[in-house]
């Protein structure tokens, strides 16, 4: 670590010194004009409170897109705008905006870090090209930023990291690099490295060293507040010799890097007589930008955002490492056009037809992504809704190909409804600004849009041309799917009087719209609505966000564990039900039962068979179910109703799903892994008089009765069904004997293995010899780091969720605050029979 010696060497050559940053424009006008070539969709993901929006409030200052920082602690913020928000310090959705670097567009989305938002950081990953990872320089890599890494990596996004707090006790630089590529599993390369000077004998973080450029860079902060103006120093062997030590070795290490996956780097050095300092910088940098785009290396950079260090260089990163919307990896495009369902996509494959991989895409070094061959088609992908208060529903998209432009019509692939766009925006914070068009590669947002689409819709237009119309191929896009993780918590909430029902029920659909992994059902005996989300945090927002920002009047429910029934065993019982007022108009079902996903059963390949997703049920209306005597009136039209048979259907088949989501019969909790059969069905057709609603109570109502029928014959032909999670927890060796004996005995874990970090032993010696082979400056927490390496273990389980209900404060008990865990969903699990009471308390709402 440079010492206080080297305060009067700089003072020396502050001759020689000169401001960087000075291209950097404040306010670079026609944002909306930059090309493709020029732009970044990058999103800022990593572990909860590792500093993601305080970077982003620096870049957005840093820009001239703001004219003041932002702080997080005074609530002040431009991307958490929310109250919930503002008001704990935290993300809680993403938000987007649009900034201007170096004549670039930077379009960041600012993503939560909290593991019960996932979702958000999901749907964010979908639309980006690359994410700047920022770690906490004391926490290291954390078990969220594992997991947000690994769905990047997943989705081959090309990442950078930022070792944030570089200025706090117990800050490592050196040991959160060994970190990054031993639990990250990648190969890193130093483009800044941390600077220190000593004062009253303390190390103090001052500034970067720039390895590429071979500079200090130093912020004063007791002179210039905002972090505007940088001063480099440059650094050689005779004014600066302990940094040119530094600047060797890494500058060795980098090269050594990028030398095993370009020819080029190895060629320069031969050419500069095996000088590793001789390397051109642009060689260098092309290099990395090269090597970064194909995911075989991270750069690393380093700062203390809140005082306002080290920011820039992070933001000249973006632009030179990360890709633009021209050179990544093209889409995942899909089309229906054949109509087939989803139980048909199997035949399909094993017949060899013709699927919606053929569709043709290439990438236009010019014009971006041309879908189909067609240079008119524009292809948006709507990812987010948010409901802003002077504009209504607007929804975030981000263009593929072709451009959006105001006042253009659009399809929506999953209704196939044509759209009016009026206004087309870029957004900032919760402000938008309007524009013409955003083009392909670009993030925007268009309001007024109601229920007409949510996210994963795929929006196609002709752009601003007339074009002709739509083949079937193109009106049936789809872009790459957004998944949506299955609800694991329930809480309830009721109005606090008959006349407050209407604003709750309004509140509620404008959160289920923005909201998509928010789930909502119907306790119709009790009157209650049931919340379903991902976690306990989740739904404490959702609460918080109806009292306190929609000022419902609502009485709230405990948070308690989302459990579903199904049907363990049938014996063929089917049962029949009238409608109260007209016997001709009835329904007989049956019931049947399956293991594991809905989509693999050889159920969903009969014919009309329905895959209902959410609850993994199947339903399926026979061939036969529907009355002779109402196919031949239709094929003789001598149809005298006002419904059509599809209709009549459709209404029976709602009724039906109803009777799936209420039928319970030991909880009254929502049927899950169950088949459902429509063995045959009535309505009068000769007569106007039945309404087809009629239908929906019939099919709900024969649900019910199969139910308790089938149930009467024996309790044990239904069972209670629990989420069981895939649980890591990662403690201390000297912590493991005690936290395994929690995990068995106290939250019923079924442990499958013990490890030490790392996903595979040959993965973790490679990552530690690679941690090992590289250079990094001194670091006096490097000794804890090897500890840490050697003696953290990974405990890997299979666990009730019911049972790792507020498990977090009961780990760092027992560990001192050491010990984290990560959780992901497995699937719905049989409950014993002789832990059916203690679940039985759980359901004191219903």
């Amino acid at each position: 670590m440079p010492g206080r010696t080297l305060e009067g060497v700089f003072r020396q050559l502050a001759g020689a010194t000169r401001l960087i940053h000075a291209s950097c424009v404040r306010a670079e006008p026609k944002l909306n004009a930059v090309p493709p070539v020029k732009t970044r969709n990058i999103g800022i993901i990593a572990h909860i409170d590792a500093g993601k929006t305080t970077t982003t409030e620096r870049m957005l200052f840093y820009s001239g897109k703001t004219l003041r920082i932002g702080n997080v602690d005074e609530g002040d913020t431009v991307t958490d705008y929310l109250p919930s928000e503002r008001q704990r310090g935290i993300t809680i959705q993403l938000a987007a905006i649009s900034i201007p670097w170096n004549a670039h567009k930077i379009n960041i989305i600012d993503t939560p870090g909290h593991a019960d938002f996932t979702f958000e950081v999901t749907r964010s990953l979908r639309v980006l090209d690359g994410a700047v990872t920022i770690l906490d320089a004391v926490a290291g890599v954390e078990a969220q930023t594992e997991k947000v890494w690994h769905q990047a990596a997943a989705l081959n996004i090309p990442r950078i990291a930022y070792i944030n707090k570089m200025d706090r006790p117990g800050a490592g630089f050196s040991r959160t690099v060994k970190e990054i590529v031993s639990k990250l599993q990648t190969r890193v390369v130093c483009v800044n490295l941390p600077y220190f000077e000593n004062v009253d004998s303390e190390p103090v973080f001052k500034g970067v060293i720039d390895v590429i450029h071979k500079k200090l860079l130093l912020w004063d902060s007791n002179v210039d507040l905002d972090g505007t103006k940088i001063t480099a120093v440059d650094i050689n062997e005779a004014t600066t010799g302990e940094l040119y030590k530094m600047v060797a070795g890494s500058m060795e290490s980098m090269v050594e890097t990028l030398g095993e996956f370009d020819d080029s780097i190895i060629e320069s050095f031969f050419e500069h007589d095996e000088d590793y300092m001789a390397i051109p910088a642009s060689v260098l940098q092309t290099a990395i930008n090269k090597a970064t785009l194909q995911n075989n290396i991270t750069p690393v950079f380093c700062g203390l955002s809140f005082r306002n260090i080290g920011v820039q260089p992070l933001m000249d990163g973006v632009v030179r490492y990360l890709p633009s919307p021209l050179q990544i990896e093209l889409p995942e495009v899909t089309s229906s056009s054949s109509k087939i369902t989803k139980k048909k996509k199997k035949a399909q494959k094993k017949t060899g037809s013709e699927t919606a991989d053929a569709i043709p895409l290439k990438m236009d070094p010019t014009k971006g992504l041309i879908i189909n061959n067609n240079n008119n088609l524009t292809v948006a992908l709507a990812f987010k809704v948010i409901t802003h208060p002077a504009r209504g529903v607007m929804t975030f998209f981000r263009v593929y190909s072709g451009q959006l432009a105001s006042n253009s019509t659009v399809v929506n692939t999953r209704t196939g409804k044509k759209l009016n766009l009026r206004k087309i925006m870029l957004m900032h914070g919760d402000t938008p600004e309007e524009v013409n068009r955003i083009a392909a590669g670009n993030i925007g947002v268009v309001a007024g849009t109601e229920d007409d689409i949510i996210t994963g819709d795929t929006l196609v237009s002709h752009g601003v041309t007339k074009g002709k119309h739509f083949s079937e191929i193109e009106a049936n896009l789809k872009l790459h799917p957004i998944d949506i993780p299955p609800p694991l918590f329930n809480s309830s909430i009721e109005p606090a009087t008959a006349g407050d029902a209407r604003y709750m029920n309004d509140c509620i659909k404008m959160l289920l719209r923005e909201d998509p992994s928010l789930h909502v059902s119907e306790d119709e005996d009790m009157g209650q609505t049931v919340l379903s989300g991902m976690g306990e945090l989740h739904l404490e927002i959702i609460k918080d966000r109806l009292v306190n920002d929609m000022k419902a009047n609502v009485r709230l429910r405990d948070v308690a564990v989302s459990y579903k029934e199904t049907v363990a065993r049938t014996d063929g019982t089917s049962a029949t039900c009238d409608h109260f007022d007209n016997a001709e108009i009835n329904a007989k079902v049956q019931f049947d039962s399956f293991e594991g996903e809905a989509a693999e059963s050889y159920f969903a390949d009969e014919d009309g068979a329905i895959l209902l997703e959410h609850d993994n049920n199947i339903l399926i209306l026979e061939p036969g179910a529907t009355p002779q005597y109402m196919v031949e009136a239709v094929k003789e039209r001598r149809w005298k109703l006002d419904h059509t048979l599809q209709e009549l259907q459709d209404s029976l088949i709602q009724g039906c799903i109803t009777g799936l989501q209420m039928a319970g019969p030991r909880f009254g909790l929502p049927l899950h892994s169950c088949v459902l059969r429509i063995k045959n069905w009535n309505f009068p057709i000769d007569v106007k008089g039945p309404h087809s609603s009629a239908l929906l109570d019939v099919g709900r109502r024969s649900v019910t009765k199969a139910v308790k029928e089938l149930n009467d014959k024996s309790e044990n032909n239904f069972g209670v069904l629990e989420p069981i999670m895939n649980t890591k927890v990662y403690v201390d060796s000297t912590l493991l004997g005690d936290v395994m004996h929690d995990l068995n005995n106290r939250c019923l874990a079924t442990v499958l293995a013990v490890e030490d970090l790392g996903e595979s032993l040959d993965k973790q010696n490679w990552a530690l010899e690679e941690a090992e082979k590289i250079y990094l400056p001194p670091d006096y927490t490097m000794k804890q780091a090897h500890q840490d390496l050697t003696e953290r273990k990974v405990i890997v389980a299979e666990t009730p969720l019911r049972e790792m209900v507020g498990y977090l404060l009961k780990l760092r008990s027992m560990t001192q605050g050491r010990g984290v865990f990560d959780m992901s969903y497995i699937g719905m699990r049989r409950v014993l029979p002789q832990r059916l009471e203690a679940i039985r308390s759980q359901f004191s709402f219903i």
